[in-house]
């Protein structure tokens, strides 16, 4: 019971391995299922655990795979009419119905029928790109032909020097096989006398195996090995408990877990999250098979993390089997885009999951990996790749193996990587490569002609480097690497294109700010091609020196001070024309000439509109017996804080406050008090000023 779950197990992480998301090299599986329907089937295998053991391959098979039946014994019989792609759970029922159908009441046992039937199954249809075609092939004796039928008279022709079996078999090794092509047969025997050399020399010559055995409870482990020596497998397993953990890494393309028990063991599968994993309807990605025998749960990429198993029914009484397939892709990391005639090159192979992830070194080392490269004009032909002679590799300690190329013609170079089974080996991969180009050998030369020289600071000046004596067969670009900038430099440009047509001059600005460290200098331009990637190590340097003189005080701040002074200027201009006090905009100027008692003239004047106010200067206007005058006048008037107005008399003349005309109560005129020989001139009051007939007033509106 042990080893029967641990096989199980295996195969199913095998048939996981290659997922349809896989490399397409890998193609579709299309397999046909030969078994044995005669009736010595009775005593052999009583309990039909061959058909057990079929139902669980048709449930290892991958989505996309395609699948078949043949029963035969003097004849092939209950075969299916095609191959059934599987898709769905329907079609996986088809083909199980196919296999319980095949019977055990044959007459005769004709190896070359059956074959001959799978033959036709795999004919019917063409095999697209990346197919491979299998037969998995039972048997539980040896082969035992009609004695009516062409094998008999082949047998009786030779003389009888040939049994019936031997005709049989070489007809098997010499005719069938050949007209087979590239299917691979497994072939199993069942019993003790089942021809366990033909067998084995069946399978070695197709690449397959040959295995036999006497107990029909292994037949279940050897169809699940058919499985597993085609795509790998690796598995935990132990008794069946109540709660399994189960760990889950990154790049895993599906998880897989077989439950061997009597139908009471049930079987619960909790996500990292903790939510159950429904098994019922059809969830995507997910692929439940409940056999009397054994119960399969498929999970397509599954989430990295802890997954829980529960076993219900007593959690105990049967196996279990967890199976972590990785999503194996080979690919060539870090392949250049362009490599040089006559330049050695190393290019690595490497099996990993998508993520990086690379299978353990005991798994690789079951396999043999191998390299071929073709180059020149034709160098990606397919037929051209495939007889090309491998390439040493070199396995590296992550995992990769490496191999090192000189191309030797122009044109392109292609590789193909191979991955087989070595000895105990069981996938098989292989990868082309994009065309790599191939070009004349690149030599880069660079001369300076033309240094920065002497700057000042906060100048621009340029270097001219001469790339003459480069040998580019590509157009290339380049990076420009600098060192000794002082901060406060900077250049021009970054990158540069180098090609057969470019100009062979390189021209590079230098920025050098104001507050640049002065002094000389070396400063380091290093051109590093950077696409096609490969060539870094055709870098060329070119030292660059340069003086930075420092700028005058005025160069340095005369920009600055004459700013400084403007603003000052703008400053004191508009202080000048905003300060001065001005008359209030509606004041008006009442004035009266009283020299002739009898006939007194008068006249008003706007001072808030004409009385305008100067640079730092106040709003004045002077005022004689007739109004306002430029000279000669005897009072001046001024502007003051809040529209005020202010009168100062002329040098040796009085003023003085007429009482209002309607205050009958008033006394004398009075003299207003002066301050600095001004007076303030309240609104509506009249002034005289003594000896010259004037009299003014002014009122705000």
């Amino acid at each position: 019971m042990n080893i029967l779950p641990r096989l199980l197990c295996t195969a199913t992480m095998a048939g996981t391995l290659l997922a349809p998301r896989l490399a397409s090299a890998d193609g579709a599986l299309r397999t046909v299922l030969v078994i044995d329907a005669s009736s010595s089937m009775r005593g052999t295998d009583p309990k039909e655990l061959r058909k057990v053991a079929a139902e669980l391959f048709v449930d290892l098979t991958r989505s996309g795979d395609e699948l078949a039946v043949v029963g035969f014994d003097g004849a092939a019989r209950d075969a299916m009419a095609s191959l059934v792609v599987v898709r769905t759970p329907d079609d996986r029922a088809e083909i199980k119905r196919a296999v319980r159908a095949v019977g055990n009441d044959g007459n005769w046992t004709d190896f070359t029928a059956g074959l001959e039937g799978a033959r036709r199954l795999l004919e019917a249809k063409p095999r697209a790109p990346g197919d491979q075609d299998l037969i998995v092939f039972l048997t539980d004796g040896r082969c035992d032909p009609d004695p009516r039928g062409p094998l008999a008279d082949a047998a009786r022709a030779s003389g009888g020097k040939a049994r019936v079996e031997q005709v049989c078999q070489a007809k098997v090794l010499d005719d069938l096989v050949p007209s087979l092509g590239k299917t691979r047969i497994y072939a199993v025997g069942l019993s003790k006398s089942a021809p366990r050399a033909f067998l084995d020399d069946l399978g070695r010559r197709t690449g397959g195996i040959g295995v036999a055995t006497d107990r029909p409870d292994e037949l279940p482990r050897l169809f699940a090995d058919i499985y597993a020596r085609l795509f790998g497998s690796r598995l935990s397993e132990g008794a069946s408990a109540p709660s399994i953990s189960v760990p889950v890494d990154e790049g895993a393309s599906s998880l897989d877990l077989v439950l061997v028990g009597p139908p009471k063991l049930g079987m619960r599968l909790f996500d990292p999250k903790g939510a159950e994993v429904s098994t019922t309807g059809d969830r995507p990605g997910v692929y439940f098979s409940d056999n009397p025998a054994y119960r399969l749960l498929r999970l397509d990429a599954p989430e990295p993390g802890a997954y829980r198993l529960d076993v219900a029914g007593g959690g105990t009484g049967g196996r279990y089997a967890v199976l972590q397939n990785l999503d194996l892709h080979l690919a060539f990391p870090g392949l250049p885009e362009v490599l040089e005639i006559g330049k050695s090159a190393t290019l690595k192979l490497r099996l990993a999951t998508p993520g990086g992830k690379a299978p353990s070194k005991t798994f690789l080392d079951r396999h043999a990996f191998s390299l071929a490269a073709v180059e020149g004009v034709n160098a990606c032909d397919d037929v051209a790749l495939a007889a090309a002679a491998p390439i040493p590799l070199r396995a590296l300690p992550d995992g990769s193996f490496e191999a090192t190329i000189t191309p030797s013609k122009k044109g392109a170079l292609c590789l193909l990587g191979r991955m087989s089974p070595g000895e105990s080996g069981v996938l098989t991969r292989e990868t082309r490569s994009a065309a790599v180009r191939v070009i004349p050998p690149i030599h880069l030369k660079a001369t300076l002609t033309t240094p920065f020289g002497v700057m000042k600071q906060g100048t621009v000046n340029t270097a001219s480097i001469s790339l003459e004596g480069s040998e580019v067969g590509e157009l290339i670009f380049a990076d420009i690497e600098k060192e000794g900038l002082a901060p406060g430099m900077s250049l021009s440009r970054r990158d540069v294109e180098i090609g057969p047509a470019t100009a062979k001059r390189l021209d590079i600005a230098l920025v050098v700010g104001r507050d640049a460290p002065p002094g000389p200098r070396e400063i380091t331009l290093r051109i590093v091609p950077k696409k096609p990637q490969g060539f870094e190590d055709r870098a060329v340097t070119v030292r660059v020196p340069v003086t930075i003189v420092p700028l005058t005080f005025w160069e340095r701040y005369g920009r600055t001070l004459q700013g400084g002074l403007l603003c000052l200027f703008t400053l004191f201009l508009v202080l000048g024309l905003m300060l001065p006090a001005r008359f209030r905009r509606t004041a008006i100027l009442h004035y009266e000439d009283r020299r002739d008692p009898d006939l007194p003239r008068q006249a008003k004047f706007p001072l808030g509109a004409k009385a305008r106010a100067g640079l730092y200067r106040s709003a004045r206007v002077t005022v004689g017996p007739m109004g306002p005058v430029l000279r000669g006048g005897v009072v001046e008037l001024r502007a003051g804080p809040g529209g005020a107005v202010l009168a100062r008399p002329a040098a040796g003349k009085r003023a003085t406050e007429l009482p209002r005309d309607d205050d009958f109560s008033a006394g004398e005129p009075r003299e207003p008090r002066l301050v600095k020989g001004w007076f303030r001139v309240s609104p509506g009051v009249k002034y005289a000023i003594e000896g010259t007939g004037l009299v003014f007033w002014w009122n705000p509106r």
